[in-house]
């Protein structure tokens, strides 16, 4: 009969793993942007192109007094279409202060870093006013109320002044991200270089004189060059500076299937009138180029690992030492199961937990 009490049995259940153990994985952090010590700039041009007509807001029963327009020099009747294209340019200088987050696993035996779930709002409730100039090339016509010629074949570009742009702005890890580490003379301190594959997203609000705003999707694979610092805290936090300076975006999006509604426009003359006209347009497609730059302190802080007793990030012999002396010094550290017994079934707990690693 085994009159061995249970708490002799587990020592005894861990012998196998005292003999194979071996060192387990880097230790993964949870790493957080402080919005406050970082920075990111967003300059930025989105042109909508659109085709249509243009016509006075002449009628003879509700703006009898309204403009006419009639196509060529001079000449002709009544109210007529003008066959025009208009292209909206919208240009934003955005400078602001990022929140995200990401998981970083630094092996410092190895020196390399692996980068996962990255995100990044970039404008972190923070758009900002977009200034439109409106270019339109059009068939020569002439208006009557006031009287004026527009040469056709010219284009003609007006500034409008603060409407729509970008609303949303993000960056979202595509892809493995990896990269490698480099000691430098300061004890803890590593020199960091990695790329991580991403998704700029954008949203851009088509906010056109006269018109409800609507939203256009934009969706642009990027890569991150990252480059900076990462230092190891004497509470064995880490702190990453960065810095992330992408390849100019350049992207052309199709535009189908909308029309919009008209919008009501003043052709200025060489006086102090306008010409009152109506747009009537289609978009055809959206243009983005945008440069990005981002400066960014992040913070981060070790994943749970329970089995790490000693608080290094590694898995081994050690940490199976810390765990017998613990339990057989009956320290609660080594009480797995939390029942204020020290049993077989604490012994079962931390080889599980062990044998699942540090994420």
């Amino acid at each position: 009969m085994n009159n061995q009490s249970p708490r002799l049995l587990g020592l005894a259940a861990l012998t196998p793993i005292m003999l194979a153990c071996a060192s387990a994985s880097a230790q993964s952090f949870e790493v957080s942007i402080d919005s406050k010590a970082s920075n990111a700039s967003l300059d930025s041009t989105v042109i909508f192109d659109a085709s249509g007509i243009l016509i006075g807001d002449y009628d003879a029963d509700t703006n009898p007094t309204g403009t006419q327009t009639r196509a060529g020099f001079f000449g002709g009747s009544g109210n007529q279409p003008i066959d025009t294209s208009v292209s909206f340019d919208a240009d934003t200088v955005l400078d602001t202060l990022p929140a995200g987050d990401f998981v970083a696993t630094p092996d410092f035996d190895g020196l390399t870093i692996e980068i996962e779930d990255f995100v990044l709002d970039l404008l972190n409730g923070q758009p900002g006013g977009t200034d439109l100039a409106i270019t339109m090339l059009y068939d020569t016509f002439h208006t009557v109320s006031p009287s004026f010629v527009y040469p056709g074949g010219v284009p003609i570009t007006l500034p409008i002044g603060q409407v729509g742009g970008i609303t949303e702005a993000s960056l979202t890890q595509a892809g493995p991200g990896a990269g490698t580490l480099s000691p430098t003379d300061q004890d803890d301190v590593y020199d960091l270089l990695a790329v991580v594959p991403a998704l700029l997203d954008l949203s851009v609000s088509q906010s056109l004189p006269g018109s409800d705003p609507t939203e256009t999707p934009i969706s642009v694979p990027i890569a991150l060059p990252i480059a900076g610092t990462l230092e190891v805290l004497g509470d064995g936090s880490i702190v990453i500076t960065i810095e992330i300076n992408p390849d100019p975006v350049s992207t052309l999006v199709p535009i189908e299937g909308i029309d919009l509604p008209e919008i009501p426009f003043g052709l200025p003359t060489f006086g102090a009138e306008t010409a009152s006209v109506l747009f009537t347009l289609s978009p055809e497609s959206v243009g983005i180029d945008a440069l990005l730059s981002m400066n960014l302190f992040a913070v981060g802080n070790k994943d749970a690992c329970p089995a790490d007793l000693t608080g290094d990030g590694n898995l081994n012999f050690f940490d199976v030492s810390a765990f017998l002396s613990a339990f057989a010094a009956m320290d609660p550290i080594a009480d797995f199961t939390g029942d204020g017994e020290f049993n077989f079934f604490d012994v079962s707990a931390f080889l599980s937990a062990f044998a699942d690693g540090c994420p």
